[in-house]
C-alpha cells in the first residue's frame, strides 16, 4: 500500500500530500512534490531546484527529529498555495515534538539551507507539532 495520500483533490494546481515520516516515505514525497514543481512553477531550473531542495530539508527534518520519542512515525504533510500577490507558499507540518535543546538545534545544516533557498521562511512549533512555512516570490522567466 502506497503511504502518500492526495488529501486535495481539487483543480487548481496546489501540491497537498501527507505520508508517514518514514526515510522510505520521504522519498517518494520528495519525488511527487518535484514532479509538482517541474510542471507548475513558473520558474527557472536552478530555482525550481532550490524550492525542492528546501521542502525537502524540511520534510527530512520532521522525519528525522518529530517522532523521534514516538513509538510510531507521525505523518509529514506538505502543502503549496498561491498567494495573491503570486507569492509561492510551502508549508511542511507535523504533529510531534522536535528536541529544540541547544545541543540539538546546531546540530544539522537543514534549517540553515532552508534560509539561504527560500525568499522568506518562519518556524512555528508548539505542542500540537511543527510547521515549515517557506515563501518564493515570482520571478520572471528568461527566454532566449
Amino acid at each position: 500500500m502506497d503511504s502518500s495520500q492526495h488529501l486535495d483533490g481539487d483543480s487548481t494546481g496546489d501540491f497537498e500530500r501527507s505520508v508517514e515520516a518514514t526515510a522510505e516515505a520521504a522519498h517518494r514525497l520528495r519525488e511527487l512534490f518535484t514532479v509538482w514543481v517541474t510542471a507548475t512553477v513558473e520558474a527557472d531550473t536552478e530555482r525550481r531546484a532550490d524550492i525542492v531542495l528546501a521542502v525537502y530539508e524540511a520534510i527530512a527534518n520532521a522525519t528525522e527529529h518529530a517522532y523521534k520519542d514516538a513509538r510510531e512515525p507521525g505523518a509529514v504533510t506538505v502543502r503549496s498555495r498561491r498567494r495573491p500577490s503570486g507569492t509561492l507558499e510551502i508549508t511542511v507540518t507535523d504533529t510531534g515534538t522536535w528536541d529544540l535543546s541547544p545541543a540539538q538545534r546546531f546540530r544539522g545544516r537543514g534549517l540553515a539551507l532552508i534560509t539561504a533557498l527560500s525568499d522568506t521562511h518562519a518556524l512555528t512549533t508548539g505542542p500540537d507539532g511543527t510547521t515549515v512555512t517557506m515563501c518564493w516570490q515570482p520571478t520572471p522567466v528568461l527566454t532566449t
